[in-house]
């Protein structure tokens, strides 16, 4: 990419979302993730734009205000049409690598995209599994430590974060998020365990780093308004902690028996991978000024437990 100016004349001032202090939010792929951050942003009374391969998937936000658009990330043809008419938006893109095209084109082809749609910041969700397929229980991983080398599963992410650092439009904030496995209502241990799909790896003696879905939509937040240029942060809760620790304590509030463990190798299968990490959060802290609502996992199953009782009283009113 050269370096450049955004070509539209239009000062950032003047834009109309400008003046109403209200920024526009356009989230390139829209899953689980996009799905909170676009309800949070649309309760916020912003423009949400979501995009996605499935539009029809995303119909309960277009009934909330959002606009829907269809885009499919391995068609580049497909990326400016949904980022254009929006200045001074931020772009989200949380599509996983794309394998159908050379590695980074598609992130490339949205980062041009933003830049040509005067987009003022580009957020990347990118993943906290590049430090390498093998647990390393003792040392905490930070920003700077170095990612793994020969890791085929996870070359993807590494490909589009190089191209989010490389990216040369300065007018355009890139900010990539490594975010560690995240969890919440529907999503995480708890619901594997209830469909008897969790296990364990060695006993579950691994250290473990986890991010509730709302601090993942706070952290963005807080991104959009304070992460410096070409920032990089690691998105992960305040206490690491083992696989067996969190299984014993959500099984007992559950009333359901320990999971079954695996081994990290297998006779006649492949290396089971552990890409967890202790993971310090201290920058995304400390720039960012972020305060987790859920520091560890114990606040975090208590929200979706204060959730699901929600749903229920609900559910049992109006068949009562």
């Amino acid at each position: 990419m050269r370096r450049g100016k955004a070509t539209n004349s239009i000062p950032r001032w003047a834009y109309p979302w400008e003046t109403l202090r209200v920024t526009p939010l356009i989230i390139l792929g829209c899953g689980y993730l996009g799905d909170h951050l676009a309800r949070a942003a649309l309760a916020a009374g912003r423009p949400v734009r979501v995009c996605a391969r499935s539009t029809g998937r995303l119909a309960p936000l277009g009934a909330l205000g959002a606009e829907v658009k269809y885009l499919n990330a391995g068609l580049p043809k497909t990326i400016n049409p949904v980022l254009s008419g929006w200045p001074g938006a931020t772009v989200v893109y949380s599509v996983p690598p794309v394998t159908t095209l050379p590695p980074g084109h598609a992130i490339r082809a949205a980062l041009q995209g933003a830049h040509a749609a005067s987009a003022s910041a580009f957020i990347h969700f990118s993943s906290s599994g590049l430090y390498g397929d093998l647990p390393d229980d003792e040392v905490w991983i930070d920003e700077d430590t170095p990612l793994a080398q020969g890791d085929p599963a996870m070359s993807g992410f590494v490909t589009d974060e190089a191209a989010v650092e490389s990216c040369a439009f300065d007018d355009l904030r890139t900010v990539i998020l490594r975010l560690a496995p995240v969890y919440g209502p529907g999503r995480g241990m708890r619901a594997q365990l209830r469909k008897g799909k969790y296990t364990m790896l060695e006993d579950g003696s691994h250290a473990t780093s986890r991010i509730y879905i709302d601090d993942v939509v706070s952290v963005v937040t807080a991104a959009e308004e304070r992460a410096p240029l070409r920032a990089r942060y690691l998105v992960a809760d305040d206490e690491p902690t083992t696989q067996r620790t969190y299984a014993e304590w959500l099984c007992d509030r559950m009333g359901l028996p320990l999971p079954p463990s695996r081994d990290m190798y297998e006779p006649g299968g492949r290396r089971n991978a552990h890409r967890n990490r202790k993971l310090r959060n201290e920058r995304m802290k400390r720039e960012l000024a972020v305060t987790l609502r859920y520091p560890t996992f114990r606040e975090g199953e208590a929200a979706i437990e204060a959730q699901e009782a929600a749903i229920e009283a609900q559910e049992a009113e109006r068949q009562g």
